[in-house]
């Protein structure tokens, strides 16, 4: 039966490391790493920073344990399943702090990690079962993730460095079609195979079915957020190569344009990989 269960595993421990290591390692990025940068864009670059981390060990340890066990969606947490929506908490709830004090404007990225956070801790602490979910879900989005924070990082740093300007012009179609690949087709298959077993009632004996139903809305908010971003990403890709041969006198200011469209990018996107 559902309900809330005890941390007597160490749970609450991973969560309080983890709360620990990401809070260091954002002020490790933002008085060491990008001291010298200014504004917004420091307090961005170290967000990235902690993104990345985090993309890295979390899909690394869901790829594993998603090829140790058996796809069932009502099974319950593993306890490495259990250690990794932990881990991910923690993650959420220092960079939802980064955007309420940092970015509080920026509402979509406060509500999906809310919302995100809202399927962990529930799926961890009170249903005790349907942690494959969340775990294919991590695996598959934070995929996308460390290339995204370096094509991020990269393009905030290309007014001001050649090698920056280098790796984010490199990087920008395989990015976008990578991105596209995992969010338009991996994303929706995920989904649907996510919503045909929960909405059908197929977990009813051990989660409830208001909750599985607020987890599909979360997936369901999510892919429409990237599929906007999608969009966006190869708007701006295809003017930029389109426009490659135009004049020098007009090459900066599509350069600009495209520079703007990227800011835009990245303040439409709803699940910057996560879950």
């Amino acid at each position: 039966m559902a309900g809330f269960h005890s941390a007597t595993d160490m749970g609450f421990i991973v969560l309080l490391t983890s709360l620990g290591l990401f809070a260091a390692l954002y002020a490790f990025g933002y008085f060491i790493i990008f001291k010298n940068w200014k504004g917004k864009n420091r307090f961005e670059a170290a967000s990235c920073g902690i993104s990345f981390v985090h993309a890295t060990i979390g899909c690394i340890l869901s790829a594993h344990d998603m090829r140790s066990n058996q796809w069932k969606l009502d099974a319950p947490n593993t306890d490495l399943e259990n250690k990794i929506m932990e881990f991910s908490t923690a993650y959420f709830v220092v960079d939802l702090l980064h955007y309420l004090l940092a970015n509080p404007s920026d509402h979509l990225f406060i509500f999906h990690h809310i919302a995100t956070s809202f399927y962990l801790v529930t799926c961890r602490y009170y249903a005790g079962h349907g942690g494959l979910s969340a775990i294919s879900l991590i695996a598959a989005g934070e995929s996308t993730t460390p290339l995204q924070n370096v094509w991020t990082i990269s393009r905030m740093a290309k007014t001001e460095s050649a090698l920056a300007t280098m790796i984010y012009t490199s990087i920008s179609p395989f990015f976008t079609v990578y991105f596209s690949l995992v969010r338009c087709i991996v994303g929706p298959w995920l989904a649907w195979k996510l919503a045909s077993f929960y909405l059908a009632g197929k977990a009813g004996a051990v989660i409830p079915y208001w909750m599985v139903s607020s987890w599909m809305v979360t997936v369901i908010l999510a892919l429409l957020g990237s599929t906007i971003w999608v969009y966006k990403l190869w708007t701006g890709l295809i003017r930029f190569y389109a426009k490659r041969g135009t004049p020098k006198d007009k090459l900066g200011a599509q350069k600009e344009e495209y520079s703007i469209l990227a800011v835009q990018i990245d303040k439409n996107s709803c699940f910057q990989a996560h879950l």
